[in-house]
């Protein structure tokens, strides 16, 4: 039976006032009849615009969608890259879902969606402010584990990286990737990729949660996406212990046997491609609205728990052939002084699973 999806634009809170705007939602071709739009929100006008394997959104904006706009791209079907902000223009916002790079289905568009409905852009703007306040107070950040023993330094004060916000409320002219809720930092900007640069971070980390293998543009298998993901998830469970040095993984072990396969396959990775060494990317996570959706599932990645949740990512598509954020509930992230910043002192409550019925 297909999943019928309704989307709410009044529900869409981080929108904000539609100000005599039109309401867009840009699907693919192949979706336009299962996703409807309640006429709520007190828009001008709602309009569905299509969106097909091979265009460029950049080339759809100027054609298809008028200004002022309230734009939100559900494409699963074909690669959304978002645009330059001077191609979105200053009178009209973007939230796009990140169902591309993972296989995604109408139930877990769904799924999603509700998370969505659910956010609210207040909250994530006050846990914004609160968590950029105790960084600026803070000599530097520590990352520690307490159930598996781990423990690493991050330099956030360092010269040259780069903080993204994608949360909270949009201004004209801004764009998020949804479900919101994240706070990343990286060595350069989001969409550049150095093998010779890395986040100042040492020590001892460990990946025990929630892996999403994202696929990149170059020609790829869904079969073996699938098969390196189901390697890895053994980190559902069991911890994998990473030393790192001045940002790269110099080497990996299985906190206990059930790890195994995941240190195996990473350690495959990293023979292919020793760029999956570097720590890239550290994402502290802050959607606490976010039940996870067991599987392979980008839109996961934002999953905040009760106090927010650290992500770790290896690789960066399109320069390497994957993209891995590791979901990490148990990691606790503090000031150098022992003021807590993300997460829950001691690892936090049990995971948050998405449970549907006759599932």
């Amino acid at each position: 039976m297909t999943e019928s999806i309704v989307v709410d634009p009044a529900k869409l809170r981080q929108f904000g006032d539609p100000m005599d705007s039109v309401f867009c939602l840009v699907t693919n071709p192949e979706y336009m009849d299962e996703i409807s739009i309640v006429e709520s929100g007190g828009y001008r006008d709602y309009l569905k615009i299509p969106f097909k394997t091979g265009e460029r959104f950049e080339e759809v904006l100027p054609d298809r969608i008028p200004e002022p706009a309230h734009v939100l791209a559900i494409s699963p079907a074909a690669f959304f890259e978002s645009p330059m902000p001077e191609q979105l223009g200053p009178r009209r916002k973007l939230m796009g879902m990140a169902c591309n790079s993972t296989p995604t289905t109408m139930k877990t568009i769904k799924h999603f969606i509700d998370v969505m409905q659910r956010t609210s852009p207040e909250e994530q703007d006050a846990f914004s402010n609160g968590f950029f306040d105790k960084l600026e107070r803070a000599d530097h950040l520590v990352y520690v584990d307490e159930r598996h023993g781990t423990r690493a330094t991050l330099q956030h004060l360092q010269p040259g990286l780069v903080w993204n916000q994608q949360a909270g409320a949009l201004e004209w002219g801004e764009q998020q990737i949804v479900p919101s809720g994240e706070i990343s930092v990286l060595p350069t900007q989001i969409v550049e990729f150095h093998e010779d640069l890395h986040l100042p971070i040492e020590g001892e980390i460990c990946f025990r949660g929630y892996p999403i293998l994202h696929s990149g543009t170059p020609s790829f298998s869904r079969r073996d996406q699938a098969r390196l993901h189901s390697r890895l998830s053994s980190m559902n469970l069991h911890g994998v212990i990473a030393t790192v040095e001045k940002g790269v993984i110099t080497s990996l072990r299985a906190h206990n046997s059930g790890a195994q396969s995941a240190v195996d396959m990473l350690n495959t990775m990293f023979e292919v491609d020793s760029r999956y060494r570097i720590v890239w990317e550290m994402g502290h996570a802050l959607n606490t609205s976010l039940d996870i959706l067991p599987g392979n599932h980008a839109m996961n990645e934002v999953y905040g728990g009760t106090d927010g949740c650290l992500h770790w990512g290896l690789g960066l598509t399109p320069f390497t052939q994957y993209h891995l954020d590791i979901i990490s509930p148990d990691t606790t992230v503090y000031t150098d002084t022992g003021e807590v910043v993300l997460g829950n002192p001691g690892g936090g409550p049990p995971d948050r699973l998405a449970v549907f019925p006759n599932s």
